[in-house]
């Protein structure tokens, strides 16, 4: 075979080839359409998991009445006054029973929680309308 018969023969079945990719593109997909009904999802496990979550009674009184009997000095206010906690941001001031650590908490207010203030004892504990105590410390006369 001579070179030109080779040349003439490699030209043929490349147009052979170009043509058949043509005629492919132009004919229609005979693909049954699925419809999205049809389809089922597979399905993918998904991880939980529990954040564990503190509840903390927030002081709102009133508060049941305290069964304590008083052994402390006590002045009471002319006229009732509003304080605030101040505690940092997240944190709890607790109100107690009594004006000291040893006495049970009754609830906690949070930072700025506004309370009313009937009088104070002799060892710097305030005590709330309620009936409660709350340290002195941790009081103050405006929201911080």
């Amino acid at each position: 075979m001579k070179n030109n018969e080779i040349k003439k023969i490699v030209s043929v079945a490349c147009a052979l080839t170009v043509l058949a990719g043509f005629a492919a593109c132009g004919k229609e997909d005979k693909t049954p359409e699925t419809s999205f009904a049809e389809i089922t999802p597979t399905p993918v496990p998904v991880e939980t998991t529990t954040t564990p979550t503190t509840t903390i009674p927030v002081y709102s009184g009133p508060l049941p009445s305290s069964d304590i009997a008083v052994t402390w000095g006590e002045t009471t206010l002319d006229t009732p006054v509003i304080m605030y906690a101040a505690v940092s941001e997240g944190e709890f001031l607790r109100v107690r029973k009594g004006p000291s650590t040893e006495y049970d908490i009754v609830g906690t207010l949070t930072r700025n929680q506004q309370v009313q203030i009937v009088a104070v004892t002799d060892s710097s504990w305030y005590k709330t309308s309620d009936g409660f105590y709350i340290s002195a410390t941790y009081l103050t006369q405006q929201p911080s």
